[in-house]
């Protein structure tokens, strides 16, 4: 029911939106609009106690810019709140987008963008921003950059106390455009010039052995993984492959609409994975038995993380495949992204937690391999200098493999 209330408003209240980007829906919660004296509104007391809730960031700006001793922006006030309030959740994974972050996001998304070619994941101990790929063929691999350096500038900026959105968007630029990242490797402080130029992301690549094992490179559940890993599989059963080795090592993640494609493939029927939200709402995620069902060794480091952790994690309770490398990154959350202004910022923000099928959560944690295989550190620092020869988890990997083939040709 509503009713008359006398309000007087001296400054603007606060307009806030939230919706998701996936179904573009946007809920308005509360306006107002300044009202002179002796004048009064309807509004419900779901309103009325909005605008209460608010009142204290409404007075907070109202004071700053009447009384501070310079001139202030009313949009940045604004704009740094909405950062502090995502940074005070002290997540690494969450964390406020600007509208040109937001353009960013997309853009990454479509397989090609404007930049370096390479990624970087998050530190959860320390939030430092450590490189987990470099593109071959890029700017970033030209320069000399390594998986493992750990990003501290962009053109002199100083960037460690920065979000991921923020460090991204300062790498981003119009092609061939200079800039100049610093890293910190191991004690030495290295500046990497390079000018940014137009890179293709390839998440999946794939080639076969003589002796029928298909090999298979998966970099990231993003773009068009699932279709490319698909084609995969369907090469290798129509050149007779007898095993699979899946190669997870620096794939940082992705998204599980690309993840669940790609586990059916690999999983018997059931639950692939789950999650839950904050209010304890359960969402499954299911194989449909389209399982290949041959000898799988799947390899996988420090660098392999998210959605990379959550199919490796069902197939180990699963027991359909043997995973040798070293423990894992330790990412079982995952995040959300929503539109929260008509302006296109938007959020970033951890909204549920993973779990493997027997209920493993390994969030800070990461998973053991069942072979653990220890790589030379100057290939685990760059694994652009990897090859068949000298990459000791894929030489062993092989092994394995092959051992496995010949163990059920001998029973069948």
């Amino acid at each position: 029911m509503k009713k008359a209330l006398p309000i007087l408003i001296y400054t603007l209240v606060l307009v806030l939106a939230t919706g998701l980007i996936a179904s573009g829906a946007t809920l308005l919660i509360v306006s107002s609009v300044r009202l002179d004296q002796g004048e009064t509104v309807v509004i419900s007391q779901e309103e009325y106690a909005t605008l209460q809730r608010y009142s204290k960031l409404t007075n907070l700006m109202s004071v700053i810019e009447s009384a501070y001793v310079d001139d202030v922006s009313a949009e940045e006030l604004i704009e740094n709140a909405a950062y502090g309030m995502v940074a005070l959740l002290g997540d690494p994974y969450s964390y406020y987008l600007t509208p040109e972050d937001m353009a960013s996001l997309q853009e990454s998304d479509s397989g090609r963008y404007v930049g370096v070619g390479a990624t970087f994941t998050t530190d959860p101990e320390d939030g430092s921003m450590i490189l987990t790929r470099i593109y071959p063929d890029s700017p970033a691999s030209e320069a000399g950059m390594q998986v493992g350096d750990q990003l501290i500038g962009v053109n002199g900026e100083d960037i460690r106390s920065m979000d991921t959105a923020a460090v991204t968007s300062l790498v981003r630029g119009e092609a061939g455009t200079e800039l100049t990242m610093t890293v910190l490797r191991g004690e030495e402080e290295i500046d990497f010039p390079m000018v940014r130029r137009e890179v293709e992301v390839v998440d999946v690549e794939y080639d076969m052995t003589e002796d029928g094992i298909l090999r298979i490179t998966l970099s990231a559940f993003s773009t068009n993984a699932d279709t490319a890993f698909e084609e995969a599989i369907q090469y290798g059963q129509e050149n007779d492959m007898k095993g699979i080795l899946l190669d997870l090592r620096g794939n940082g993640g992705g998204a599980d609409n690309i993840l669940q494609p790609i586990a059916d493939l690999l999983l018997p029927e059931g639950l692939i994975f789950y999650t839950e939200d904050h209010d304890g709402n359960r969402q499954e995620y299911e194989s449909n038995a389209y399982m290949v069902g041959l000898p799988l060794v799947v390899l996988c480091d420090e660098n392999t993380a998210s959605a990379s952790e959550v199919l490796i994690a069902a197939l180990q309770d699963y027991q359909v495949a043997t995973v040798m490398g070293t423990t894992t990154f330790g990412k079982a959350i995952g995040q959300s992204t929503y539109t929260v202004s008509s302006d296109g910022s938007g959020l970033h923000l951890t909204t549920v937690r993973a779990y493997s099928p027997l209920g493993r959560n390994w969030n800070g944690e990461g998973l053991t391999p069942d072979i653990v295989v220890e790589q030379p550190e100057e290939l685990r620092a760059n694994p652009l200098l990897r090859t068949e020869e000298n990459d000791v988890q894929y030489i062993e990997g092989m092994a394995q493999l092959r051992s496995m083939i010949e163990a059920e040709e001998a029973a069948a």
